[in-house]
């Protein structure tokens, strides 16, 4: 049996994960993709080839699923793998208002996540693929954009409590079957989920995090790590690739009455600037392509052509920090007067920092003055795109940590007589 306890933050454009068997965590990021197999080859794995392909299992996985949770019972590629292979892709649409709770491939995601890392697990005791179904027990936190978290976290925990779910690997000579039961279920918000990792890595992380707002112009002057972990007023500017979520935080609580969702993201920006650029004739096929060819250095043979990519993406990013901007002076309308500190993150927000981060800054002066206005602590994404899962984490492993506890009082407790 392989118990599993889980952060998973799916989000619109990759999986980022920390998970824990034993006492060993794992941190997992790859695409939020998959791709359909309609025309299945069934070429086994090699023997010697084995390990490499366990090893890199979440981009390579070729898998189907019986389940409640995913309609379609076809097969599936993960990962790069999807990507590269040239089938149809399955992504999150950043325009669609269909929450993620209701959508199939958040569930074919947290599945094969959690199914690849019990078959690790398996083959590196074992060093063989397993004859028999192999069982998983997990305890996972998620989270759900804030909107859909107010209407859905209930039902999204109770769609994969309610019954068992069986992932089939097709990548071996023989079926490969993972069985997942989840024993607890817990659902955030996107963005708070955030600031308790920022909370919980404590002083260290702080100083670096200010270190590097400095580098970037903002002096803060007299403010130390402390002062910022001391504050419990807080607003969030978590910049995703299908959303940008506004958690505040009032007395330290997620105060969900007055946080938001913006319902587009930086992929927004990709898929708006994919289809002027594929009017100019560059066959970028999907928004994961454009931006693997943005973090990619020109050579001398492409320069020219990876200008005029970047000209055009950089003119949709103007155009929405706009937006952003706009959408929290809204927020900032609502909790101005008891806000302290706003933390901008994500894995959208370095993309945006050179023309968001200034429009942040005026808009925190409108709401107190020149003299007086609150920090804006712009993290880079680096570290903070990461963030979620870690809180997301933090929340799963403390709450099976305290189970266990109670579970180990309880057995201990002497029997009456």
């Amino acid at each position: 049996m392989c118990k599993i306890i889980a952060g998973l933050d799916i989000g619109n454009g990759y999986v980022k994960a920390n998970m824990r068997t034993g006492e060993n965590v794992v941190g997992v990021h790859f695409p939020s993709s998959v791709a359909f197999v309609t025309n299945p080859h069934n070429i086994p794995t090699e023997n010697d080839a084995l390990k490499g392909v366990i090893d890199d299992i979440y981009n390579q996985m070729d898998v189907s699923f019986d389940s409640q949770i995913v309609k379609d019972t076809g097969r599936r590629l993960f990962g790069s793998r999807g990507v590269a292979s040239g089938m149809s892709l399955e992504e999150f649409d950043v325009y669609s208002h269909v929450s993620k709770a209701h959508q199939d491939l958040s569930g074919i995601l947290i599945l094969g996540t959690l199914a690849g890392k019990a078959l690790q697990d398996y083959f590196g005791e074992h060093n063989a693929l397993p004859n028999d179904i192999v069982d998983v027990t997990a305890r996972i936190a998620l989270a759900l954009p804030i909107r859909e978290f107010k209407r859905y976290r209930s039902t999204y925990a109770k769609s994969f409590t309610s019954a068992d779910h069986m992932v089939n690997f097709h990548n071996f000579e023989k079926p490969v079957r993972v069985r997942v039961r989840f024993e607890n279920v817990q659902v955030f918000a996107e963005g708070a989920s955030a600031q308790y990792a920022i909370t919980a890595k404590g002083a260290p992380f702080m100083e670096a995090m200010l270190s590097d707002v400095r580098r970037m112009g903002e002096p803060l002057p007299g403010i130390t790590a402390q002062d910022i972990l001391a504050v419990r007023n807080t607003v969030g500017i978590d910049i995703g690739e299908g959303t940008v979520n506004f958690p505040v935080f009032q007395d330290g609580v997620f105060n969900a009455d007055s946080s938001g969702t913006f319902d587009s993201g930086y992929g927004t920006v990709l898929n708006t600037a994919l289809d002027r650029l594929q009017d100019e004739g560059f066959a970028f096929k999907s928004r994961k392509d454009l931006s693997n060819f943005l973090q990619t250095p020109p050579t001398a043979l492409n320069r020219a052509r990876y200008n005029k990519v970047k000209q055009i993406v950089t003119e949709e990013t103007q155009a929405f920090a706009n937006e952003v901007s706009m959408q929290f002076v809204k927020i900032m309308s609502r909790v101005g007067s008891f806000a302290e500190v706003v933390y901008v993150y994500g894995g959208g927000a370095n993309p945006l920092r050179e023309v968001l981060y200034p429009l942040l800054i005026e808009t925190s002066k409108n709401f107190g003055g020149v003299d007086t206005s609150y920090p804006v602590l712009y993290l880079d994404s680096r570290y903070s795109q990461h963030l979620n899962r870690e809180g997301l984490y933090i929340v799963a492993d403390g709450f099976a940590r305290s189970e266990a506890q109670k579970a180990t009082q309880v057995q201990a407790k002497p029997v009456q007589k």
